[in-house]
């Protein structure tokens, strides 16, 4: 259980192009913790390619504790994995390690679902364990439909949902 003190000083803000080069560093970070998972090559210059940055930045997301930054989220309008429109998608999200198990993911997820409220696709590649864990603990129960879908040549499980904690369409 997070301490109040915490999520008192948690802050989710929407950030504009300025931010993607933080986002550039911060993604390192989250394929690095992916790759326990699921296999990622590093490039020649020692780093993981990425390039999705653009196609998904359409509503970016930094998370801060205290001032630092912890973690980030990336909100695209509609849904690659099963091809819905209108439909919040959350492209990439993430905690970082040091930060995690303390509430901050749920604290994050919900200030997103303020921001945008209507159907809703959350997806993680089937066999990442610690995300299913993650996302099926923390996504609002009710109305939820969970998906097998096989995109992009991997298997991915999504949850869709409809938030009205927001007030955007």
């Amino acid at each position: 259980m997070p301490k109040s003190r915490e999520i008192d000083d948690f802050k989710v803000v929407a950030v504009d192009a300025s931010c993607k080069p933080v986002f550039g560093n911060l993604i390192q970070f989250y394929l690095y913790d992916m790759a326990a998972q699921s296999v990622f090559p590093v490039n020649s210059l020692g780093l993981y390619d990425y390039d999705m940055l653009d196609r998904f930045w359409e509503h970016p997301y930094l998370f801060y504790l205290n001032g630092e930054i912890v973690g980030f989220a990336l909100v695209i309008s509609h849904c690659p994995i099963r091809e819905r429109s209108p439909c919040w998608f959350m492209a990439e999200f993430c905690v970082l390690r040091p930060y995690q198990r303390r509430g901050l993911g749920r604290a994050a997820l919900r200030s997103i679902l303020e921001n945008h409220s209507g159907d809703w696709e959350i997806a993680w590649l089937t066999d990442n364990a610690p995300a299913a864990k993650f996302w099926l603990a923390t996504l609002p129960d009710s109305d939820q439909r969970r998906n097998h879908v096989t995109f992009d040549a991997n298997d991915w499980t999504s949850v869709s949902f409809t938030s009205q904690l927001g007030l955007e369409q």
